[in-house]
């Protein structure tokens, strides 16, 4: 039996509720990898009333599927011991030899070079951009490589060039890594390939959203990865000619951690409210999240740019206390409109005024168990607007909490 695989990944800033949406989805589904990014991201999950926080656990595992943690990611075996303390020990956990590591000193160094900047990117300070930097640079220290010889010499490099940047060097504690990780290591490529081949169902889980991707983000106020259909390959070694369908998570409004450009940005008491409502407060770093309306130029875009047919809606509860909700439906430039075909680069994006369209509120999401009307018209004009259909609602952070539109 030969079947295709699926993808999730955030059409946003990043903290869609991916999570969420890869806990409730993965229960259909044997196995789950994440392909890009570390533990600057976060997903926080409510699974048969525990709470859990993920940054590169593929959150899948919860439901008894095979957690594969790919080659694109970077890994901070301290952080994922962390991870691995929440678990019962029984969850099935592939971690890739290729994968890269981030090393102690990396986080000096992203520290130093976010403060050479000037605090203007607003990286979670993980080291996530050097590891991926030195990963192009040929100078990174892979998970197997912990378990081969020549491992010092690589690490005496690395500590040369560290230290050549004025950056304190920390030896990593390479006997306890290999303790933390042995368990687990083995060949994502083939373990991936062999259960596609045996018709077992494979999620992939990306990290960030689109509009934090590496080359078709906000850029330079973007991740270090790919965070869509375009990292699957390269992180995992699957081949993205068998993803079937893309699901793309959104929340109703829109937030965003750190600097850049947000048009649909909202500031004061309705800002308080939103934030306060949707705990809008980063799962990594804990810094309180931007936040805006829906905006509907740059779905459509995300949509486009990762091929999304299907949207996992999230967090249309925390806009029930609203009298009106606002979706910017386009950007004003100069006296033009514009609705779609918008150049989503950061110097472009400074410059748009956003056009704020109202749509009533909601006073609850659910009416004798179906959609309240209010929120069933918001939901017409996002899938008009973006051109995918939404098909899942989520409204609150629990699995009976979400609603299939099927």
């Amino acid at each position: 039996m030969y079947v295709s695989a699926d993808l999730v990944c955030g059409l946003q800033w990043g903290d869609e509720g991916k999570g969420k949406a890869v806990d409730y989805i993965s229960k259909n589904y044997d196995v789950v990898a994440r392909f890009n990014g570390g533990d600057n991201a976060g997903h926080t999950v409510v699974h048969q009333g525990s709470t859990y926080k993920f940054h590169v656990i593929p959150s899948g595992v919860l439901r008894g599927c095979l957690g594969v943690i790919g080659s694109g990611v970077v890994l901070n075996p301290s952080s994922l011991e962390e991870e691995l303390r929440q678990l019962s020990g029984d969850e099935k956990i592939v971690i890739s030899n290729r994968a890269h590591l981030i090393l102690p000193s990396y986080k000096l160094l992203d520290q130093k070079l976010e403060s050479l900047k000037g605090d203007k990117v607003g990286t979670t300070g993980r080291g996530i951009g050097p590891a991926y930097a030195f990963k192009a640079f040929r100078f990174g220290v892979r998970v197997g490589d912990l378990f081969q010889d020549g491992l010092e010499e690589k690490l005496n490099e690395i500590r040369r060039l560290v230290e050549s940047l004025d950056v304190e060097w920390i030896q990593p504690d390479v006997n306890h890594w290999k303790e933390v990780l042995s368990p687990y290591v083995g060949d994502d490529y083939r373990v991936l390939h062999e259960a596609h081949l045996e018709g077992r169902r494979i999620l992939f889980e990306a990290a960030q959203g689109v509009l934090l991707d590496l080359d078709f983000g906000t850029y330079p106020f973007v991740t270090s990865s790919y965070t869509f259909t375009n990292g699957v390959h390269a992180g995992s070694g699957f081949n993205a000619r068998e993803i079937g369908d893309i699901i793309g998570v959104s929340k109703a409004y829109t937030t965003r951690v750190g600097n850049g450009a947000f048009p649909s940005e909202v500031f004061g008491e309705t800002a308080d409210y939103i934030r306060e409502q949707g705990a809008e407060f980063g799962t990594t770093t804990g810094r309180p999240r931007r936040v805006g309306w829906l905006d509907l130029v740059a779905l459509r875009y995300a949509v486009r740019v990762s091929g999304c047919n299907k949207v996992f809606l999230t967090k249309v509860d925390v806009l029930s206390g609203l009298d009106k909700v606002g979706l910017v439906t386009s950007y004003e430039v100069d006296g033009q409109r514009y609705s779609d075909w918008f150049d989503f680069s950061q110097g472009a994006l400074q410059l748009v005024k956003p056009v704020v369209e109202w749509c009533d509120g909601w006073g609850s999401v659910l009416n004798e168990g179906k959609l309240n009307a209010n929120l069933f018209s918001f939901m017409e004009t996002v899938e008009g607007a973006v051109g995918a259909k939404i098909q899942w609602v989520s409204y609150g952070p629990s699995d009976h909490e979400t609603l299939c539109m099927l």
